[in-house]
């Protein structure tokens, strides 16, 4: 009887975190970081993850005073220069549903060799995470 008890709480605790809840990743971004994530994000979208899209880039997009701080400027290139981190880093919450577009657009861009060097900080940041390679 205690053998078979043993194994029904096992069994229920296997259970149990497998079905792990989602923990809304949180990252702190500097300036280009969070102007390369609106990039990533979808364009066209559903109704129902258009609200969620909407309500991060606002979190992403700089302030007047972040704009100022950066001192932006073109080049004859068409390349802009600015002082990045000029302004520390800001923390964003992302939700499963904008987390999974930034790492799953990231690896797209990856396996289709189409990342470029504003990409990298933020492909560490989502896809490789501290993880050893």
């Amino acid at each position: 009887m205690k053998i078979k008890n043993l194994i029904i709480i096992l069994v229920m605790f296997a259970i149990g975190t497998a079905v792990a809840e989602y923990v809304p990743f949180k990252v702190k971004l500097n300036v280009l970081e969070r102007l390369v994530i609106g990039e990533l994000l979808p364009k066209e979208t559903s109704f129902a993850n258009w609200k969620i899209i909407n309500d991060l880039k606002q979190q992403l997009a700089p302030t007047e005073e972040e704009l100022k701080a950066i001192n932006a400027r073109p080049t004859e290139d068409g390349q802009i220069i600015a002082d990045w981190n000029a302004v520390p880093e800001k923390e964003i919450v992302f939700g499963e549903v904008t987390e999974k577009f930034i790492v799953d657009a990231l690896k797209k861009m990856d396996a289709e060799s189409k990342l470029l060097p504003e990409h990298i900080s933020v492909y560490e940041k989502f896809v490789i995470r501290g993880k050893p390679e």
